[in-house]
This record gives C-alpha cells, sequence and structure tokens, in this order.
C-alpha cells in the first residue's frame, strides 16, 4: 500500500520562487547592452543553466509522487547547478545573480534537512518479523 505524501515542501518552493527571479536576471544580464558583459558566451550559459534550474525545481515542487531515486538524483543535480551557476555570476560579475545563487542554495538545504518526507517507505519483513507480528 503507497501512501499519498503529506506536507508542504517549503524549500522546493523557495527553490522555484528563486529560479524564476534568477532566471529573469540571467536574461536581463544576457540581453542589457549596458553591463559589459552581454551577448557574450558565460551570459548564455548562465541563462541557459537557470532556465534548467527553473525546470529542476518546477519538477520537485510540483511532482510529489516521484521515485525515491529520481528525486535524490534531481535534488543533487540542482545542487550542481547551484553551485555552478554561481561560481559563472562571480566569474561574470553579476552581483545580484551570486545572491540569488546563495538564498538558492539556502532553499536547497532547507528542502534537503526539513522538508517532509514524500511519503513512508515499504520495507520488506524479515522472516522473524512476519513471524511476531
Amino acid at each position: 500500500m503507497t501512501s499519498k505524501p503529506q506536507g508542504t515542501v517549503y524549500g522546493a518552493w523557495l527553490l522555484l520562487a528563486i529560479s524564476a527571479i534568477s532566471l529573469i536576471l540571467a536574461a536581463v544580464a544576457t540581453f542589457n547592452e549596458g553591463n559589459g558583459i552581454a551577448y557574450t558566451p558565460g551570459t548564455y550559459l548562465v541563462l541557459i543553466s537557470t532556465a534548467l534550474m527553473l525546470l529542476g525545481s518546477l519538477l520537485l515542487a510540483l511532482a510529489r509522487g516521484m521515485p525515491r531515486w529520481l528525486g535524490g538524483l534531481l535534488t543533487f543535480l540542482l545542487l550542481l547547478d547551484l553551485l555552478g551557476t554561481g561560481l559563472a555570476a562571480y566569474l561574470l560579475q553579476a552581483e545580484w545573480l551570486l545572491g540569488c545563487m546563495g538564498v538558492g542554495l539556502v532553499a536547497w538545504l532547507i528542502h534537503v534537512v526539513a522538508d517532509p518526507a514524500t511519503g513512508k517507505r515499504n520495507q520488506p519483513m524479515t522472516q522473524r518479523q512476519e513471524a511476531a507480528s
């Protein structure tokens, strides 16, 4: 018997909001000609990575019934995306985007540490446990 996931995933929703804000900031950095980094390959890379971050955090916040291994993989990939985009924002001197990546890392930590589990896991019973019940 599978149970429905309960509770609100605050870290995932915060990560989704930060990802949306970061995508807007990355688009401004990419297409604003007055900032000195517009239309460079680094800004396109940051734009694509923040779009992928938005997609991943959207899946993490809305697809609550995904398998445990997929949720763990997605969480790990979001961590890599946060760290890589933060490094790129630092190298591009995009301070606001770097700040968003810092807040996103806090949201990721909230998701990993404090968010409720995605439901009870069915664990197989040993022969002793079956005999005792």
